[in-house]
């Protein structure tokens, strides 16, 4: 049932939107909104269209979820929100709450508004007007209660509700003659009576008709409010942006209709706005009494005919500088430099409050002059001071500071006196590492110069040498021994779980580092650790770099085997063990009996020894068509610590298959596969080997340099042609190539066809036929192409090997061909044709080039 409703508000919104479109409304099929044209609606009709939706109970976002289930685009969309954001504001512009009565104004006026909002002064209480913001309006609450005070006119409305024992409702609006109309009742004035005056005149006259009114215990009341205000004129003119006459609501204010007009000028003065009503001056308004303490005594209510007045400025002054309000201000007559700090919000946290600079005009130059804080209640201004105040010095008038190694570094202040060493005391005293044989203060000298003073610290703080007496800025410098010895360090690198520098401690052991670098690697050796060692004796004359130390570790640990102690800025290198590898396999493919991978034995291993563990060739076996594919050096090998991951990984999915039956222990093992994870995932991974690196690196850069073609793609494998039946017959030939790792041994099953490629008549497959040249195979194909290139032609074998086409004199040797094999016949390079326009320009070139030799004496 809800989907039907939803469906059948859906199809009466797009009825909605036929109405509101007069190309769509002769339609005679119901369209979606990818059929309109957004840019050929009008504001009107967009505005109909949501405002009929808006009636069915559509909100904004269901009629742009419909618009774009229909397939409306997004850009779309976006212009459709743009039109309707568009005609709201051309139809709050062209209302009639407008404050613009002539309709063709409005746009104009509201684009006024929008320039002046960017506007910046630095006038005090401008940006109030100037910013223009949206939540600032002055405009009266439509929910405040009716004044009891408020006159009635002309244009109000008046809601009178009777209750009780007799219960009615009228609504009537005060006529030109200022009278209200009651049915049945009859024309009632009320024009120039308040709220309460005319409630009691209204209920005088109801009196008669509900009875119920009258008397002392009345069984009836009535309640009068007001409706809609009726709309007032007034004028606006002087130093405001847009002067003019206005249309305002009957509650509007002095601030309500400046900010109407856009605001004050730069020139006009926010101290003296004046309100004419009925050629009298009625009230001088002052802005600032608002803008400083929120009073609004000064913004009286205006009426019909009323004429604001803004003059231009008269007293304005600047106050710039360690105030919380930099700008311009308007002072009135007898206002004083205390009145101007006042407006300002009084000094800045860091301003100097003693003394105020004033640059004056005065007889037609400047004259500079300071006003003292005893004056700043009497000091009056004038017109076009300039007042600023400086901040306070960026200096300490009593502070010491001490650094180093103390419990307590920083500022402390000096009192009457303080020494060096109540200094040390105030900071809690020297730490454990302090170098207390030279302590030093560097002194500021009264031409802001330093100075340095050396001492024994240790004797100061013993009482053996006198106390040093500190003045203001002392700088008290108590070194840390460690500091003068530099930090020390010792590394470890190589076969460790994780290398790197570790801070020295005294009597630290090799198998200490060993254990702090979290131990052995499983490929590690305790033969043969390496350490390097500083050389600092001063007096050796070798020239040696460092000095190398070997020892012998227990992989254990568990004791200190030659208890080998190191020294600040050693290195120790684990070696590998050079008997540890991880399995390496070889694979062998095809018509053998057990194909599938084999670990690579030892170093000599060889293809004939991969087939005799395969269980030798099955019948099927094609020899001659055998092929080993081979990783070139461009293969991108995972690391030992990759594969250790790839492992861990394995085993870590192996234990998760069932995890609600895992024991204490597994639980324990998983938890040390993660934590082994994360530290592999966390050390480089692409640690290759360097000389591998430069290998390829190298390789890159030839075929780059010698290649005709530009770019290389490099391969990370490649095909070696091997003759298997050699290999069989002779193990351990030359032929018998030596097994590595990733080698993979295809043998195929023997195959009957030859493949013939390139420039031929009609490319194709052919039964394989024994004794047959390689031109008869080419036959077979229609023969080459008129854009063959025969003397290219060339054979690829079964096992990857490759023949090529032979020439004598005039004679061609084609390679024979094989089952299995693949002929390629090229194609002949593209020649550019040379037209008339070419053939005239190189015969000129010629002849102008003849021309030039025949003039040279030789």
């Amino acid at each position: 049932m809800a989907m039907f409703l939803r469906l059948f508000r859906y199809t009466m919104l797009l009825g909605f939107i036929l109405i509101s479109s007069p190309e769509l409304s002769n339609a005679q099929t119901l369209p979606d909104f990818s059929t309109l044209n957004i840019d050929e609606l009008s504001d009107q009709q967009i505005q109909s269209l949501f405002r009929r939706a808006t009636a069915m109970g559509y909100s904004q976002s269901d009629i742009f979820a419909l618009a774009k289930q229909q397939g409306l685009s997004t850009e779309e969309l976006t212009k459709l929100g743009d039109r309707f954001n568009q005609a709201q504001s051309s139809r709050v512009n062209q209302g009639s709450a407008s404050p613009v009565e002539d309709v063709r104004l409005r746009q104009s006026y509201s684009d006024s508004l929008q320039s002046l909002s960017k506007r910046e002064s630095d006038v005090f209480g401008l940006d109030f007007f100037s910013k223009n913001s949206p939540f600032l309006t002055f405009q009266p609450s439509a929910n405040a209660p009716t004044p009891r005070n408020y006159v009635l006119g002309v244009g109000d409305e008046l809601f009178i509700d009777i209750y009780g024992n007799s219960e009615q409702y009228y609504q009537a609006r005060l006529n030109p003659e200022g009278n209200i109309i009651i049915e049945n009742v009859g024309p009632i004035r009320v024009s120039g009576l308040t709220i309460d005056q005319a409630s009691r005149k209204i209920q005088s006259r109801l009196a008669v008709f509900y009875t119920g009114l009258k008397g002392e215990n009345p069984t009836s009341f009535m309640d009068l409010s007001l409706g809609q205000t009726r709309s007032i004129k007034v004028s606006i003119v002087g130093q405001v942006e847009l002067p003019g006459t206005y249309n305002l609501t009957a509650f509007s204010t002095v601030l309500s209709a400046l900010y109407v007009s856009g605001g004050i000028t730069e020139e006009g003065t926010l101290r003296a706005i004046r309100v004419v009503r009925d050629d009298k001056l009625l009230k001088t308004v002052d802005l600032y009494s608002f803008l400083i303490n929120g009073a609004t005594d000064n913004n009286i209510g205006l009426e019909e005919g009323d004429v604001i007045i803004v003059g231009p400025y008269t007293n304005r002054v600047t106050l710039q500088g360690a105030v919380k309000t930099n700008a311009k201000f308007e002072l009135n007559d007898g206002e004083t430099l205390s009145d101007l700090l006042n407006y300002a919000g009084g000094f800045s946290e860091d301003a100097y409050t003693k003394k105020v600079n004033l640059v004056r005009n005065r007889g037609g130059e400047k004259t500079v002059a300071n006003v003292f804080e005893e004056q700043f209640e009497v000091f009056t201004t004038s017109a076009g001071d300039v007042y600023s105040v400086d901040k306070i010095l960026d200096r300490f008038s009593n502070r010491v500071i001490i650094k180093g190694a103390v419990y307590r570094p920083g500022d402390y202040a000096i009192t009457t006196t303080l020494s060096v060493k109540e200094l040390v005391n105030r900071a809690d005293g020297v730490r454990a590492d302090a170098f207390l044989d030279r302590a030093f203060i560097v002194r500021t000298t009264e031409d802001l110069n330093t100075e340095t003073i050396s001492f024994s610290l240790r004797d100061v703080l013993n009482g053996n040498a006198p106390d040093v007496e500190l003045r203001r800025e002392d700088v008290l410098n108590v070194l840390s021994s460690n500091d003068l010895k530099g930090e020390r360090y010792v590394e470890i690198s190589g076969e460790v779980n994780n290398p790197g520098i570790f801070s020295f401690a005294e009597g630290m052991t090799v198998e200490d580092l060993v254990l702090m670098s979290q131990g052995f690697k499983q490929s590690a050796t305790g033969m043969r650790a390496e350490i390097t060692r500083r050389i600092t004796d001063e007096a050796q004359t070798a020239y040696d770099l460092s000095s190398v130390v070997i020892v012998e570790l227990d992989k254990s640990l568990a004791n200190d085997s030659q208890n080998t102690k190191l020294s600040p800025f050693d290195h120790v290198i684990i070696r590998r063990n050079p008997n540890f590898h991880f399995q390496r396999f070889a694979a062998i493919e095809g018509q053998v009996n057990y194909p599938g991978q084999y670990a690579i034995r030892n170093y000599g291993e060889r293809i004939s020894d991969l087939i005799e563990r395969s269980g030798g060739l099955n019948p099927y076996a094609y020899v001659q068509g055998a092929t080993l594919v081979r990783k070139t050096e461009f293969y991108e090998e995972p690391s030992e610590d990759q594969r250790q991951v790839d492992d861990l990984l394995k085993l870590r999915e192996k234990l998760l298959e069932d995890p609600e039956s895992l024991s204490e222990s597994e639980l324990f093992l998983l938890s040390r596969i993660e934590k082994e994870l994360e530290q592999l995932s966390s050390e480089d991974t692409s640690n290759e080997n360097l000389s591998d690196f430069a290998k390829r690196e190298r390789l890159q850069e030839i075929l780059q340099r010698n290649s005709l073609l530009g770019d290389v793609q490099l391969k990370q494998a490649e095909a070696i042609g091997i003759d298997l039946a050699k290999i069989i017959e002779t193990p351990g030939s030359v032929d018998d190539l030596l097994l590595e790792e990733g080698d993979v041994l295809i043998i195929p099953k023997k195959v009957e066809t030859v493949r013939l490629r390139g420039k031929l008549l009609y490319p194709t497959t052919v039964r394989f036929e024994e004794g047959r040249s390689l031109k008869y195979f080419i036959d077979n194909a229609g023969g080459f192409d008129n854009r063959a290139k025969r003397s290219r032609t060339y054979v690829i074998y079964a096992n990857g090997r490759v023949a090529k086409t032979k020439r004598f004199l005039f004679f061609r040797s084609y390679p024979k061909a094989a089952p299995g094999a693949e002929i390629i016949v090229p194609s002949k390079p593209i020649k550019p044709n040379i037209g008339p326009q070419e053939l005239i320009g190189i015969t000129s070139g010629l002849a102008t080039l003849a021309l030039l030799l025949s003039q040279i004496n030789f």
